[in-house]
């Protein structure tokens, strides 16, 4: 795999109409990825006087030329060591600090339903966790909200929260799996990117 952080130009007219619509992004940054790959991202805004930042994730290198070229002079900047492989390797009972921002669903009679309550997204993070081979240790909830999205002129109503926590390893192969397809509903969207890192107390 490989991970890209791509800086958006706020003041850059198509660059702020891309942070301003997922999916109009999701778009643009389909022109940096190879044909058949399926990439996933994230976009951290610019909280706190940051600038926002996409995290992009592929299984093979993108093609920043092509992307920039597209996108034209001004739109964004591309951090010096992106992209750069990433190949981890996990071992049983290892820890890791993780971060995911998705769309914590449950299908009832045949329907997809959002879930907004924290306890209930507790649980689906624990739960879509361990099917993914992590046992979760703790977690903090923050931006649990209900989001409205576009998709080819289509409304889309979606549930999302941000998860923070640390799980602990018990299946390496299938943690490697769920970090390269993403866990959940809304990729389009900029959702089910899981990035983790070492845990240190």
């Amino acid at each position: 795999m490989y991970l890209s952080l791509l800086y958006p130009n706020p003041d850059n007219p198509r660059a702020r109409k891309d942070l301003a619509d997922p999916y109009a992004l999701h778009q643009s940054l389909a022109h940096a990825v190879a044909p058949g790959d399926r990439p996933l991202w994230r976009l951290e805004s610019g909280r706190y006087g940051e600038d926002p930042r996409v995290l992009l994730q592929t299984l093979k290198p993108p093609d920043w030329e092509r992307f920039f070229e597209r996108q034209g002079p001004g739109y964004a900047e591309l951090a010096p060591d992106s992209p750069k492989r990433f190949d981890p390797v996990f071992t049983p009972g290892q820890l890791l600090r993780f971060r995911l921002y998705a769309n914590p669903t449950v299908t009832r009679a045949g329907k997809r339903l959002g879930l907004y309550r924290e306890g209930e997204q507790w649980r689906w993070i624990e739960e879509r966790l361990a099917d993914r081979g992590a046992k979760l240790h703790s977690v903090l909830i923050s931006q649990r909200e209900k989001r409205r999205f576009t998709k080819k002129g289509q409304a889309i109503t979606l549930a999302v929260a941000q998860f923070d926590g640390v799980l602990g390893v018990t299946d390496p192969e299938k943690l490697l799996q769920a970090i390269a397809q993403g866990i959940g509903h809304g990729k389009a969207f900029g959702l089910g990117l899981l990035s983790v890192a070492p845990y240190r107390e």
